[in-house]
């Protein structure tokens, strides 16, 4: 307990002055639009766009939430690409200890620039594990209908989490 406060305290130091920890249940994303339940602690960045999607698209400036995925703008409103979040296509998929909602970066071409697991309840040594594999790199680079169909191996040692990364991400993606 005390490392995870640790890590937390790291965290949020190093996110720098531009950004606030805020409760995220906007009712505009997806995931809130639909009756998700994934209310827990989010980051957002001054604009309060959520620093997930400032990660995976640092020029960000503004979004668009649309029913299925998110546009990313830069500041001249030129698309920069997608978000897609899991939830609530992936509600009931379970990695070891609970849900494993990721948000998919999309280039505007629809290729899979990250993924990112978001607030969950997997064990932190397992989801460190698949980090550590470079399992959520396994996607990068390939078309949102090709990502549904690799096969990608679970990581030994974290099975469950890695199967339901998997699966979410197989949800997230269906028919985009």
């Amino acid at each position: 307990m005390k490392k995870i406060a640790q890590i937390l305290l790291i965290a949020l130091l190093t996110m720098g002055a531009g950004t606030a920890l805020a409760q995220h249940n906007c009712g505009n994303c997806p995931h809130h639009r639909q009756g998700g339940n994934c209310c827990q602690q989010a980051t957002v960045n001054a604009d309060g766009i959520a620093m997930e999607i400032v990660r995976a698209f640092p020029k960000v400036k503004s979004v668009k939430k649309e029913a299925k995925y998110t546009s990313v703008y830069d500041s001249s409103k030129k698309l920069l690409g997608y978000a897609v979040y899991s939830k609530p296509a992936s509600d009931g998929i379970k990695g070891y200890a609970g849900e494993t909602p990721l948000m998919i970066a999309l280039s505007t071409d629809k290729k899979v620039l990250s993924v990112e697991l978001l607030a969950n309840s997997e064990t932190p040594k397992f989801v460190e594990r698949v980090k550590a594999a470079g399992f959520f790199k396994s996607w990068n680079g390939l078309t949102a209908k090709k990502a549904c169909k690799k096969k990608v191996d679970a990581v030994a040692g974290a099975t469950y989490t890695s199967t339901g990364v998997t699966k979410s991400l197989q949800a997230a993606l269906k028919g985009f």
